[in-house]
């Protein structure tokens, strides 16, 4: 078998025409290996989409990652803050360390249909190709292993979903089983197929759920209309836009590739609004999103502030937060220089700078970066000629699993590109 695959890469080398570099060779070496497992990788997809695990409990998943990575011959570590999974690649020879992430969990929703309002536990936030992209970027790699200076580590991650497992690798040692110098991952985007995106510094707008708590002799109705006068009148957006839509995501003129994007610069406040009642006490619940680290508190001081001196202050007990939820923050000087990387293997109009922040959505990848510089990017994966739109958590999410071969064959040459011109 590999002396029928030195063969194939000799013919394949043989019809590169004179003046190539020695970077396109290893171009057209990882689109054939890309190729190559397509068809495995895809089949490996469906069937951890077909057996879907929530946060905590993703035990089948993790063990096909387990028995993949080890039939490529890399060091395997497992049980890492839960199911996590971690792979090990060495070079030729001793150099840069780098981490590949991606996360393994299925999440719970409730979509509104005449058939089926019972929650259903699925992968509607495409971590099962995320999975699938990282096992064929480890293949490639494991194939490639003489062309590599330095080490690679590849992160299967569980709970993302549920804020919980980058956290739980990290308090469980992953980074005294390994040491990398960076870490990349990515995240599939309803950007249009066969395209890579990211930006330096926040990703996704802060988040947190506030709660706002009293004793029962509160108007529940009144305060109602009176929290959704608040709740309104807290937004702060660009003039005659619409941060709280995200119907604008890949416009041209209002998203994220625009400097001018309406996602940029505002507070959304009223998101998952809930009332709880219990015995002695009601209190009500809403998520912000917030792009301005520095106005985190204050807008929960003014939101205090304003129940404090209305007409509902004498019930009022407390507020407390209920969730918090820090964003992706890309490293600026490593953003730029991968995207200059992928810019010069696939070309401008393949590579997108994004603006602004988006709301609502948000990973727990800040905390790999909080112990070492990284960066994620988004990968398109709608087609419009084929009606796939991949927007995440949302009834029509769908991908189109040609994006599984392009997120081994991008990143598999981007990681060995990275890797050799940054030797330590």
């Amino acid at each position: 078998m590999k002396f029928k695959l030195a063969i194939t890469f000799c013919l394949l080398l043989s019809n590169i025409p004179n003046g190539s570099t020695e970077e396109n060779i290893n171009k057209d070496k990882m689109a054939h290996l890309s190729n190559q497992i397509f068809d495995e990788l895809v089949a490996i997809r469906n069937d951890i989409h077909n057996h879907p695990e929530l946060a905590g409990k993703e035990k089948r998943t993790s063990k096909i990652v387990e028995d993949y990575l080890l039939g490529l011959g890399l060091e395997v570590k497992t049980g890492i803050g839960g199911h996590g999974v971690v792979g090990i690649l060495n070079g030729s020879k001793k150099g840069k360390k780098m981490a590949w992430r991606a996360d393994m969990d299925a999440a719970l929703h409730v979509f509104d249909n005449k058939l089926n309002h019972k929650p259903q536990v699925a992968h509607i936030c495409g971590h099962d190709v995320h999975t699938a992209i990282g096992l064929g970027i480890a293949n490639v790699l494991s194939k490639c292993k003489d062309d590599i200076i330095g080490t690679m580590y590849f992160i299967f991650q569980p709970a993302e979903e549920s804020f919980e497992g980058a956290k739980a690798m990290i308090e469980d040692g992953l980074f005294e089983e390994i040491q990398p110098d960076e870490v990349f991952g990515l995240h599939v985007f309803p950007t249009e197929i066969g395209t890579v995106s990211s930006k330096p510094n926040e990703l996704f707008a802060y988040q947190r759920r506030i709660k706002l708590t009293f004793d029962n002799t509160i108007d529940q109705e009144a305060f109602s209309g009176f929290f959704q006068e608040i709740l309104e009148g807290f937004i702060r957006h660009n003039t005659n836009s619409e941060p709280w839509s995200l119907d604008y995501l890949t416009d041209p003129l209002e998203g994220l590739s625009n400097p001018n994007t309406i996602y940029d610069d505002y507070f959304i406040l009223g998101s998952n609004v809930s009332t709880r009642f219990e015995k002695d006490k009601t209190s009500f619940e809403c998520t912000y999103y917030e792009t301005d680290s520095t106005r985190l508190n204050s807008m929960t001081r003014r939101i205090s502030d304003l129940v404090i001196d209305s007409e509902f202050g004498k019930s009022y007990i407390n507020t407390s937060f209920t969730a918090e939820r820090p964003t992706v923050i890309n490293d600026p000087k490593l953003t730029d220089e991968s995207l200059s990387i992928l810019k010069k293997l696939y070309g401008d109009e393949n590579v997108n700078h994004f603006y602004g922040q988006m709301p609502y959505s948000n990973e727990d990848f800040i905390y790999y970066q909080n112990e070492v510089p990284g960066v994620m990017f988004l990968l398109g994966a709608s087609n419009k000629e084929k009606g796939i739109y991949a927007l995440p958590h949302t009834s029509e999410f769908k991908v189109d699993e040609e994006v599984i071969k392009i997120g081994v064959n991008y990143f598999s040459t981007f990681l060995v590109e990275k890797i050799n011109n940054n030797k330590s």
